[in-house]
């Protein structure tokens, strides 16, 4: 799950305005700001909370109903609701107040896992229930995302936020390398719905430091007593359209998906066809991935100090390829296990990067706005690709749907290299874009 002050602070530019950045990359540096720090340990938390929900609810379709498009479907299910509440989710978290909104989301959040969690050890969950209620915890997912990820420039200075966006990274890959490895442990002593009840217990702790946070008056948006719905999200719009650096994020961030969906929506299916592993394996597979992406996060301040953003999302998308294509071709653990550490690498190198540049480039008073977007078009390229590929691992077989994704990822890469990105180490404020 887990990523405005006044404008003539010169830690929160003015619409249209772009922050300095100094010439180095510590993500260990947003840490010492304590109200960042309490938020990061929070979303370690959840995070892990949320890998071992996302790795229960997976493997419980498969014992359910393990046919790959039922699986894949998990994964739609929760993407569906974040691609059509995307936009308007982030016009509400920019006009209302970001604490009293995360406070109302985190609780949503609590309570569903809490109730999937009552179900399954009940013994009343099926398959449609399971899409239904995931769909459901997809829904409280995107009203909480925009108003999350906007909330890191609240938290720190520009100057600070692709540290930030990658301290929050290595964070989420983190818990992705713990959390699907204790949903194993989990699943195999105690059944797969205990793993909902750590999800639930999870969001405490975020709750916990919200109710702490001490906004300043600046960072409360200026109350309306209408919102023009509309009007807003039109402005929001205007700012992403008018940003070649954006809009090549935001296009990227969908072609990147449509294809890398392929290994996360049939992960479990490679960790039982391909490995005969059973809850343990899946989640070691899952937390292979996210040991690359933290080891990946230690070296990209050091790649992205001699390399160009675009560079970086080409190389990781072309070495991503090939490895997806290798397991789609192995059956043995002992190249399945690198690739997945090297494929979270590069997962960690592409989305790091795009994420960071959609951030340092938007204007405070658009930024849920413009990061809802940038959700909206991670979702859309996950879902449907869950769907493409799901569909075609029915028809040529998982292998042959793997490196169906592969060869397409190479075609994709190297077609959406022209899309600048633009860099994220900025010396001069760019021109005003107007929306009025």
């Amino acid at each position: 799950m887990a990523t405005d002050d006044q404008p003539t602070n010169p830690a929160n530019p003015a619409p249209g305005e772009t922050p300095t950045n100094p010439s180095g990359f510590n993500p260990l540096a947003p840490l010492a700001i304590p109200m960042y720090r309490n938020i990061w340990i929070a979303g370690l938390f959840s995070n892990t909370g949320t890998w071992m929900h996302e790795t229960g609810a997976i493997w419980l379709m498969t014992d359910l109903e393990p046919r790959p498009e039922m699986v894949s479907a998990v994964r739609v299910a929760m993407a569906i609701p974040v691609f059509c509440l995307a936009l308007p989710s982030g016009v509400w978290a920019d006009h209302f107040n970001r604490r009293s909104w995360l406070l109302g989301t985190q609780s949503a959040l609590l309570a569903i896992a809490l109730l999937m969690w009552i179900l399954t050890s009940m013994g009343l969950m099926t398959p449609w229930l399971l899409l239904a209620l995931t769909a459901t915890m997809g829904v409280a997912q995107i009203l909480n995302l925009p108003a999350w990820q906007a909330m890191t420039p609240e938290l720190v200075p520009p100057a600070m936020i692709p540290s930030a966006v990658q301290a929050g990274s290595v964070s989420f890959n983190l818990a992705r390398s713990v959390g699907p490895a204790l949903a194993g442990l989990a699943i195999a002593q105690l059944g797969v719905g205990i793993t909902f009840l750590f999800n639930a217990i999870s969001f405490l702790g975020t709750i916990f430091v919200l109710l702490g946070w001490k906004q300043s008056q600046e960072a409360e948006p200026k109350r309306k007593k209408k919102v023009q719905f509309v009007d807003e999200l039109k402005k929001g719009m205007f700012i992403v359209k008018n940003s070649e650096s954006i809009r090549s994020a935001l296009y990227r961030v969908l072609l990147f998906t449509l294809t890398a969906s392929a290994l996360w929506s049939l992960l479990s299916l490679v960790a039982t066809e391909k490995l005969g592993f059973r809850e343990r394996g899946f989640g070691a597979c899952l937390a292979a991935l996210g040991v690359g992406a933290v080891l990946g996060a230690g070296v990209l301040p050091w790649i992205r100090h001699r390399l160009s953003s675009e560079f970086i999302t080409l190389a990781g998308q072309i070495v991503l390829a090939v490895l997806l294509a290798a397991i789609g071709i192995a059956d043995v653990p002992w190249l399945i296990g690198p690739a997945l550490v090297l494929i979270g690498a590069c997962w960690m190198f592409v989305m790091t990067t795009l994420n960071a540049t959609a951030q340092v480039y938007l204007p405070r008073k658009f930024r849920a706005r413009g990061m809802s977007a940038f959700v909206m078009f991670f979702s859309l390229g996950m879902g449907a690709g869950s769907l493409i590929w799901g569909w075609l691992a029915n028809f040529i077989g998982l292998g042959g749907a793997l490196q169906a994704a592969a060869a397409t990822m190479l075609v994709i890469a190297v077609c959406s290299h022209r899309l600048k990105l633009g860099t994220l180490v900025i010396t001069e404020p760019t021109a005003d874009i107007s929306v009025d």
